[in-house]
């Protein structure tokens, strides 16, 4: 389970292609939109989505996730997903940060991240904030 089709919002036409790899999103758009790139092949080592891209995001609209029920990831009871190893990313944020990660914007998404309730948590997020906007400057 490399990625998923991630359902934000149980309203809303929007989604969100989750790398579970990469732990960030690799694409988003309305259903339609998102068809057409697992169609693409987006997500290239899943035939199954390739030939049936309407199935995954059957699944999302059900589910909250393209992920079957066993795998439990991305379902509606998660309410945020870890970002990078840098943070917890909440659910009603991943659109924007899929926007972001489109626009190479990396230190607008830590902002929208939680640190992990750990000791070194609030210490290594403003370390990956500060990096992230070395980065900008230097790029």
């Amino acid at each position: 389970m490399p990625s998923v089709v991630i359902k934000p919002d149980r309203v809303r036409d929007e989604y969100v292609i989750w790398s579970t790899v990469t732990e960030s999103p690799h694409g988003y758009g309305s259903r339609a939109e998102v068809i057409e790139l697992l169609r693409g092949g987006i997500r290239r080592n899943d035939a199954e989505d390739r030939a049936n891209p309407e199935a995954a995001v059957a699944r999302a609209d059900v589910w909250g996730s393209s992920a079957f029920p066993e795998w439990g990831f991305g379902h509606w009871d998660d309410e945020s997903f870890i970002y990078q190893q840098s943070g917890s990313l909440p659910r009603d944020c991943l659109w924007r940060a899929s926007v972001l990660q489109c626009e190479e914007r990396e230190r607008d998404i830590l902002d929208l991240l939680d640190p992990f309730e750990d000791d070194e948590g609030g210490a290594w997020l403003e370390e990956r904030k500060r990096r992230a906007e070395v980065d900008a400057v230097e790029n």
